[in-house]
């Protein structure tokens, strides 16, 4: 009995140990996959042995073999003041091939994806300024292109949704391109999602969501159904949502 409980207890030993492997194994494939998304940890500190020694990454996005970042010069962590390019090279070394100053748009956030369904990489950077018609400081949209180390502008409308707070592009519905995603705040505590697709020369505005508290994490769950964590007083609280004649509707009440 003593020699079989042994067995059994190496045996055992020997089944956690494959698992762990086989989980370490997929989180290893999964971050691998996923190699071109925004942060990826070996990725972000083979990023900062680029910069320089005042420089800080305030955030970046990954296309193929390029880097699009933006940077603050005098280590800021909330805004940056330049939008720069890495380009990895065939001997697999990363250089920094385009810089632009951005000191006086206050950049926070980039994200990079094909937003007209052309096969063309868009850069979305999102931005705290006033503008010439509006003198309240508040975050809008720039929409750029990189082509032959040149910064093109496709975009710059500037005002985009209402008072947003954040935003994600994601593909939510079976169009060429992929959407716009904007969380906005409505009033104290209060938001909305709103949506918008590219259209000919600029946005039109696919779907506008309920008001809901707190909105805490969003999802694309699968073709047109967006999964949404939201406060429910002290309590988080998750629903589906599907575009529908211009409206976000909760799956249960279409």
């Amino acid at each position: 009995m003593i020699n079989l409980y042994n067995r059994l207890r190496v045996l055992y030993k020997k089944v956690i140990l494959i698992v762990l492997i086989l989980l370490l194994a997929c989180v290893f494939i999964r971050i691998i996959i996923n190699s071109n998304s925004r942060p990826r940890f070996f990725l972000l500190d083979e990023l900062k042995q680029l910069l320089k020694d005042s420089e800080n990454i305030i955030d970046y996005s990954m296309e193929d073999k390029v880097i699009y970042g933006l940077l603050s010069k005098d280590g800021r962590s909330d805004y940056g003041d330049s939008f720069v390019v890495f380009e990895q090279k065939d001997n697999k070394v990363w250089e920094r091939s385009y810089e632009n100053d951005f000191k006086d748009l206050k950049p926070w956030k980039i994200e990079t994806a094909d937003i007209d369904g052309n096969n063309d990489i868009e850069i979305m950077i999102a931005v705290r300024k006033t503008t010439v018609l509006d003198k309240t400081k508040k975050n809008r949209m720039f929409i750029f292109q990189y082509r032959n180390q040149k910064l093109i502008k496709k975009w710059t409308g500037s005002q985009i949704a209402a008072n947003w707070r954040d935003f994600y592009v994601e593909d939510l519905v079976s169009a060429p391109g992929k959407e716009l995603i904007f969380i906005e705040r409505v009033a104290e505590g209060s938001e909305r999602i709103r949506i918008y697709q590219w259209f000919d020369f600029g946005f039109f505005q696919l779907a506008e969501s309920e008001i809901y508290n707190g909105i805490k994490e969003l999802e694309i769950i699968r073709d047109n159904v967006l999964k949404i964590t939201h406060m429910v007083g002290e309590k988080e609280e998750t629903i589906l949502l599907s575009a529908k004649k211009g409206q976000l509707l909760e799956l249960n009440t279409q």
